[in-house]
């Protein structure tokens, strides 16, 4: 019996210090990382860079976004729609017999003058390389996105701008930053407010702004709104050849 009691004693000793040596254990390490991380201020130059390129990218943001689980016909989409505007060459074609044409198998069928981007796939490669180290060659012959109706002769995307009704506002605020070794991390809460959905838009708005109100004037919410009703993204960033591309963008429960 005396054998047993120590054996027990032994044992419960043996998961206590155990269980104390992993506590221990993980706090250290936690402590490590938070000495290695480099907190930035929210107006830091680098903090504004990567805020400028995650704001409002409606098309993209979701949760456990990984590049590289993104469809190919959605990374080109984002390309043709948040590429510089300065990458595209413009054209203005008008139509003979309701079809305007760019070139030799490249049409477009409208009853009023084509306003025609022009962008090469290169171009395209080259953004979706410096977003997210994405260095695949991926065409597509035709798409349609947006305000834009592409296709592409195997060089170049053609794109005809069309009208776009857009109804989605985005609220983004920064809650913190910090950066590592290898990364750079932004906590950001993000609101997305469909003016369409009336029930939702007049919990923040009114009535005459919900049904009239156009996106590009949009009224100022506060932050403690945004905070409450917002998501919390982890945008995670790692530098290559002096610059950043997303390496994973997600929704966390931490607040």
């Amino acid at each position: 019996m005396k054998d047993l009691i120590k054996t027990t004693i032994l044992v419960s000793s043996i998961l206590l210090i155990s269980l104390i040596t992993i506590f221990i254990i993980g706090h250290i390490e936690q402590g490590v990382k938070m000495l290695s991380r480099n907190n930035l201020a929210l107006n830091d130059p680098t903090v504004i860079i990567l805020q400028d390129r995650i704001l409002n990218n409606n098309e993209l943001r979701q949760a456990h976004l990984i590049p590289n689980d993104v469809a190919n016909d959605e990374l080109i989409k984002y390309a043709l729609v948040k590429i510089d505007a300065n990458a595209y060459t413009f054209k203005t074609i008008k139509p003979s017999k309701i079809v305007c044409t760019v070139k030799e198998g490249i049409e477009f069928i409208s009853d009023e003058e084509c306003n025609i981007r022009i962008i090469s796939n290169q171009k395209i490669i080259d953004f979706l390389n410096q977003q997210f180290n994405i260095t695949k060659s991926i065409i597509f012959n035709n798409l349609n996105y947006q305000n834009l109706s592409c296709q592409n002769d195997g060089t170049n995307y053609y794109c005809l701008e069309t009208a776009y009704d857009n109804s989605i506002i985005g609220y983004s605020l920064l809650k913190d930053a910090y950066e590592t070794k290898d990364k750079t991390v932004i906590h950001e809460y993000y609101l997305r407010i469909d003016l369409k959905d009336n029930k939702r838009c007049l919990n923040y708005f009114n009535q005459d702004y919900c049904q009239n109100g156009q996106v590009d004037q949009r009224l100022p919410l506060d932050d403690e709104i945004i905070k409450k009703d917002g998501v919390l993204y982890e945008h995670v960033f790692a530098k290559k050849d002096n610059a950043f591309y997303l390496v994973e963008s997600h929704i966390t429960n931490e607040r």
